[in-house]
């Protein structure tokens, strides 16, 4: 298991710039004075400030300035959010751990209430959109309206013209999703 950010945050508190220095920022960079950014490349945009515990930077990169905490400026300087965390934890020699058997059934457990949560909400949907349908209320508004249910599940997207087909794909969708959650 991968060591959990909060820990890494944690241990990095205070020591933000020899971290940067030590994975591979130029110390000059991180003087706390205007200076070359050593992300975007600018002459006298960017500013480190020492003081600060989390490694708060700041750069006025093309007159919208961007800034953040250690882990911000390393991807700002170009790894990846992962990568960044990885290399402050390996600085600071945080090791990862394998799961133990109560975290490797927490993080089953979790993963088993999310896709439950998916689930009930989609059975809620189509249940909602069926009765519409049955109630003879005209739902293509409401169908319609619901994008962010749609935006999460697009391959639920495609909504038939005429209500009847409309109703089946409703009891179509609501019979597979009831048969997901009762596995």
């Amino acid at each position: 298991m991968a060591v959990p950010i909060h820990e890494i945050k944690q241990v990095a508190t205070g020591r933000w710039r020899d971290i940067l220095v030590g994975l591979g920022l130029p110390a000059e960079a991180l003087s706390g004075k205007h200076g070359p950014c050593p992300g975007c490349g600018g002459r006298d945009r960017f500013r480190f400030q020492p003081d600060d515990r989390d490694g708060r930077w700041i750069c006025g990169q093309g007159g919208a300035p961007t800034g953040g905490d250690g882990f911000d400026l390393l991807v700002h300087c170009g790894r990846s959010q992962g990568e960044a965390f990885k290399g402050v934890a390996d600085w600071l020699g945080l090791t990862e751990r394998p799961l133990t058997p109560t975290q490797r059934r927490e993080l089953d457990l979790q993963r088993r209430k999310s896709e439950f949560l998916k689930l009930d909400k989609a059975i809620f949907h189509e249940a909602h959109v069926l009765q519409n349908l049955v109630g003879g209320r005209n739902a293509s508004r409401e169908l319609e309206g619901n994008r962010t249910f749609r935006e999460q599940r697009p391959e639920w997207a495609p909504l038939p013209d005429e209500p009847s087909d409309r109703e089946l794909l409703a009891v179509r969708r609501l019979r597979k999703a009831m048969s997901k959650r009762y596995e």
